[in-house]
């Protein structure tokens, strides 16, 4: 037969002595486990919906044209947040050209660019002869608008003048483009703009509008970094050494309880570019 009894608040079961403040700090520890998860999944559920608010202002948002400080014209619009499973439903085209990238895969986007000269052309055209009668008009042109943006065309159209029975008629034999080249310098990048994620594309060729931009952020672990909070508030749990003063006493101490906490850890990072 074996005794149970409780003396000076022990309560002593077979081998195993169980302190009623043992018992009451194992019930916090475990409600402090459960307000972790509990916090947890609140930050999960808050993280969430800010990735459907991203994504409804990316899939409702078209390319605007907004100015930056020096007035020059910078093409912005929202971009998704997602993941490879789930871009299909977002971006079939983003989809498709991401299964033909290798590798892990941070960040994807396209960009449809349309060029329309804003001034005629001029180029100086030379005549060249043939002995059997063909005539070759040749044709080029050249220019560079700064270090990292140009255009270079040539060419030549080939004609026959016929002046049977004395009529001058003018037979066409084609035209051969024989130097195609263009130049472009693009910027783009992501942007914070208007409290939401923003896809920039900005150049400084002229006459290029851009019809179409997408853009998604593939890996959310890197958006949650982004979205981390000055003050954390929630449950904390604390083992080492400590004194008690009303006791005069030191050694190793074990708390609980509710606590606000200055984000350390997201100011590091801001110092290092991380």
């Amino acid at each position: 037969m074996e005794f149970y009894n409780i003396k000076n608040k022990d309560m002593k079961i077979g081998k195993i002595d169980l302190n009623l403040n043992s018992i009451m700090m194992i019930a916090l520890i475990i409600l402090t486990l459960l307000l972790f998860k509990e916090c947890n999944s609140n930050e999960n559920l808050k993280l969430q919906n800010a990735v459907d608010k991203q994504n409804q202002l990316a899939l409702t948002d078209s390319v605007r044209i907004i100015k930056n400080r020096l007035g020059e014209e910078i093409s912005v619009k929202n971009v998704l947040i997602s993941d490879k499973k789930n871009l299909m439903d977002l971006n079939k085209d983003l989809a498709g050209e991401l299964k033909k990238i290798e590798g892990k895969v941070l960040y994807i986007s396209t960009e449809v660019a349309r060029i329309k000269n804003q001034e005629p052309i001029v180029v100086n055209n030379t005549i060249k002869e043939y002995p059997n009668g063909l005539r070759e008009l040749n044709w080029s042109y050249s220019k560079a608008y700064n270090n990292n943006d140009s255009r270079s065309l040539a060419g030549n159209s080939r004609f026959v003048v016929d002046t049977i029975g004395g009529k001058f008629t003018i037979l066409d034999r084609g035209t051969t483009i024989t130097k195609d080249e263009m130049k472009i310098k693009l910027t783009t990048g992501l942007t914070e703009l208007n409290d939401s994620y923003q896809i920039f594309v900005k150049t400084d060729y002229p006459g290029v509008t851009f019809d179409k931009i997408d853009g998604a952020i593939l890996d959310k672990k890197r958006f949650m970094k982004q979205t981390e909070p000055t003050i954390v508030w929630g449950p904390s749990v604390y083992f080492g050494l400590g004194i008690d003063p009303l006791n005069r006493t030191a050694g190793p101490q074990i708390g609980v309880g509710i606590s606000a906490t200055l984000n350390v850890n997201k100011y590091i990072k801001k110092l290092f570019g991380k």
